[in-house]
């Protein structure tokens, strides 16, 4: 089993490289007999809303220049500080020896109450000194052709919010289909998916990792078809 690892990063993002080859992870993954690591946009200025033809072109070149069983797409700025919660997923143990790949982070605030003076440890969650809380549940296994850290499946309200986030004013929300998918900080796709995802046409919303998770559904039902 090999894996191509792809440190996915934007040359106004060199501060987060670096801190991501500083730590231990880095380094275990670049020493591992069946794990290549290489950079993918160090040169690139991209508009958040282009990352979706990125990725696409990321897994072209790669499927064409690279030998790999499966492709692994993973954030330089997976590290910092706000994503600290995947600190506890980001093992190498854990993914490559113990094969403990899907999760789904649940947001203490967004979740759960905790009564008022009560710490939100006494009741099984994970606080961390930045003031991020909640805890990760296991999922089941989607496909050996699609994995990842955190499975997400979101709400209209979700959208929203995360159009608002953006600045997306034209943000279509009905486009949307209602599919898991894993968030694009972290996962993992076979090598056969990640060609069908480089022969599709340009994705028409501005949402990378949902781009994966819908290409998936399309995959999915190709593959079913045709066996």
């Amino acid at each position: 089993m090999k894996y191509l690892f792809v440190i996915y990063t934007d040359k106004k993002y060199k501060k987060h490289l670096d801190n991501f080859k500083s730590q231990m992870f880095y380094n275990q993954i670049c020493n591992s007999p069946f794990i290549e690591v290489i950079e993918w946009g160090t040169d690139d200025d991209t508009v958040y809303s282009d990352l979706p033809n990125k990725t696409q072109q990321m897994m072209k070149w790669c499927s064409e220049n690279k030998e790999y069983d499966y492709l692994i797409k993973c954030d330089d700025t997976i590290f910092d500080d706000k994503w600290i919660h995947y600190s506890d997923r980001l093992n190498y143990e854990k993914l490559f020896l113990n094969d403990l790949f899907e999760h789904q982070w649940k947001w203490g605030e967004e979740n759960f109450n905790i009564p008022i003076g009560k710490d939100a440890r006494d009741y099984g969650f994970i606080v961390y000194d930045n003031g991020v809380w909640g805890k990760w549940e296991s999922t089941n296994k989607l496909s050996d052709d699609y994995r990842g850290i955190n499975l997400l499946k979101l709400s209209e309200q979700d959208w929203k919010s995360y159009a608002k986030d953006h600045n997306f004013d034209n943000f279509d929300i009905s486009k949307l289909k209602d599919i898991p998918f894993f968030e694009g900080k972290f996962y993992v796709v076979s090598k056969e998916f990640s060609i069908f995802i480089s022969e599709q046409e340009k994705f028409d919303m501005p949402v990378e990792d949902y781009m994966v998770g819908y290409y998936y559904e399309k995959f999915k039902s190709i593959r079913s078809i045709n066996r």
